[in-house]
């Protein structure tokens, strides 16, 4: 679920930037001009201000936690339809006080979900803080659910669930998630007209009154402003909640071991979307970067082993894989993806499975990890000017506090574990030993297309097909 209104380019690495310039001192310029404050409003509301002198801009993040619970059809509808209800442009009539705030600020402003978070982006002048604190009482005070406007949003659902978002790349990772973590299974179809039309507008009220509260919600603010009169102004506008507090965020996710080749049927006239998920450890974690460095020697473009090997010579020629990660609170999905022709699908399957195979045959060499390292470095480095830049590091290091009674690990302990011998054991380890040992993998395979060519073209490979139905 995506709802913006304005154009984003999003890196997918942004988290890396940070950790990897550590290792090189390349970060002690940028600790010098952005500090970093921790506060809490008396009413429980945690907030992180990142103060960046020469920001010319604010840029905020409020996320609000979804409670962890077991998931179903219903409750991932539920919290859709509630963005678009509440934040939703062309769903303005009548107009709410809400979005007419926002215009004030600037009307530059983006709505995502997660499966584990709701996350509401918004940029403004500095000058307009204490417009935006308003704008925030709005959104924790929302009033405006109309039937005539919630029944608009369901006819209309799917036309705004794909607007200015890759959707075939979301709806993958959506079933991809949902089987991983085993929340709830997509059958025989994913209906999804079907299941919106089933939910009411009282269904959304109370999914707003238990979820949208500062106690159950951070704000990440990062510009050239001053920590302490945020606070005075977040004293002063942000209401008081009656009632118990907000349900705490699941400590832990139960991870489902096994590979599966899922089929989503879509009629179009395109080629087939590959989505290769994988499961990783933790941002937290210390092998997340040996991770993070051992995909981009499998699938980086042009050099990784993928495109070495002589099956995807031709497949290949000439087609990148892109990698989009996913942190969550207690582990990482990476998705590689690409577009096929029908008939190499088997193929390229195939020949990622025997790569992955080989870590343990034939172990990373210097020259790929250096070169896989030397390309996060140079990216990292652009990637420190991104105005976004640090915030999911905050995101993460949040998420993590409660996950564990043990201290979290410095910034650069993790670093030091991304030695050549470490990404070697690591991929082995993840990859290599598994195959080798026959221990299911964790991860999700989905392909996007038309399922009847898909399955005529998987001559030795068992896929699930799902039917995907709009209208």
């Amino acid at each position: 679920m995506s709802i913006q209104n304005r154009s984003l380019s999003r890196a997918g690495f942004l988290q890396l930037a940070a950790l990897l310039l550590l290792l090189f001192g390349g970060i002690s310029r940028l600790a010098g001009e952005t500090r970093q404050f921790s506060l809490v409003t008396t009413k429980g509301f945690p907030i992180k201000v990142l103060q960046e002198t020469e920001m010319p801009f604010v840029h905020a993040e409020l996320l609000v936690f979804l409670d962890g619970s077991i998931q179903n059809y219903n409750s991932l509808f539920i919290s859709q339809l509630t963005l678009m209800n509440i934040f939703s442009q062309e769903l303005n009539a009548p107009s709410s006080s809400l979005l007419d705030s926002i215009f004030r600020l600037g009307n530059d402003y983006q709505v995502e979900q997660t499966p584990e978070y709701l996350k509401i982006s918004i940029s403004f002048l500095p000058d307009r803080l204490a417009n935006f604190t308003k704008v925030l009482r709005e959104i924790f005070t929302y009033q405006s659910f109309h039937l005539e406007k919630f029944n608009r949003s369901k006819e209309k659902y799917w036309s705004l669930f794909i607007k200015n978002r890759d959707w075939k790349r979301d709806i993958a990772f959506l079933l991809a998630y949902q089987q991983i973590v085993g929340n709830f299974y997509f059958n025989q179809g994913l209906m999804i007209q079907e299941f919106v039309n089933g939910i009411n507008l009282a269904q959304l009220r109370s999914f707003y009154l238990k979820t949208f509260r500062t106690d159950n919600s951070l704000l990440i603010i990062k510009g050239n402003v001053n920590p302490y009169i945020v606070l005075g102004l977040l004293e002063r506008d942000l209401p008081v909640f009656a009632g118990p507090a907000a349900k705490k965020k699941k400590e832990e996710v139960k991870i489902n071991s096994g590979r599966k080749i899922f089929v989503l049927n879509n009629a179009a006239a395109d080629y087939p979307m590959v989505y290769w998920f994988d499961v990783a450890p933790a941002i937290a974690d210390t092998d997340y970067l040996s991770f993070f460095i051992g995909n981009y020697i499998l699938f980086g473009f042009p050099g990784g082993r993928i495109y070495q090997s002589e099956r995807n010579q031709s497949l290949l020629s000439g087609v990148k894989v892109s990698t989009e990660i996913y942190p969550m609170r207690n582990f990482t999905i990476f998705c590689n993806h690409l577009r096929l022709n029908y008939n190499d699908l088997e193929n390229f399957l195939q020949s990622v499975d025997q790569e992955r195979k080989k870590f343990s045959v034939r172990p990373i060499v210097k020259k790929e990890y250096l070169d896989a390292l030397n390309y996060f470095l140079g990216r990292a480095q652009v990637e420190t000017g991104f105005y976004d830049h640090g915030m999911q590091q905050v995101i993460d290091r949040f998420q993590s506090q409660p996950a564990s009674s043990q201290a979290q690990p410095r910034a650069s302990e993790p670093l030091r574990e991304v030695t050549f011998e470490r990404v070697t054991q690591v991929m082995d380890d993840l990859m290599g030993y598994k195959h080798k040992a026959g221990i299911p993998e964790k991860g999700i395979i989905v392909l996007i297309g038309n399922s009847s060519l898909i399955v005529n073209n998987l001559k030795n490979l068992k896929a699930y097909v799902v039917e995907l139905r709009m209208d």
